[in-house]
C-alpha cells in the first residue's frame, strides 16, 4: 500500500535506504494495529474505534521500537 510513498522523496541512496527501512517498521506497525483491531477479543463497533484511536496514536512509537529492535546487532 505505501511502496511508493517515498519514491521521489530521498535525495541521496543513503536517505533512499533510512526512507525504506522507515517504510517497512510503519508497515510492521500497522500490521500489528490491524491485527488487533481484528482481534476475536476486540469488541465491534465502539471498541473497536477506541482500539483504532489508541493504536493510531501509538504508531509511530511502535514503529520506532521495531526499527530500533532490527537495528541491534
Amino acid at each position: 500500500m505505501l511502496e511508493t510513498y517515498f519514491d521521489s522523496a530521498a535525495k541521496t541512496p543513503e536517505e533512499a535506504i533510512e526512507l525504506n527501512q522507515r517504510l517497512l517498521a510503519v508497515q510492521a506497525a500497522l500490521e500489528i494495529a490491524k491485527a488487533s483491531a481484528s482481534a476475536p477479543t476486540a469488541y465491534a463497533g465502539v471498541r473497536t474505534g477506541v482500539d483504532l484511536r489508541e493504536i493510531a496514536a501509538g504508531i509511530n512509537s511502535l514503529a520506532d521500537a521495531i526499527q530500533s529492535a532490527l537495528n541491534k546487532k
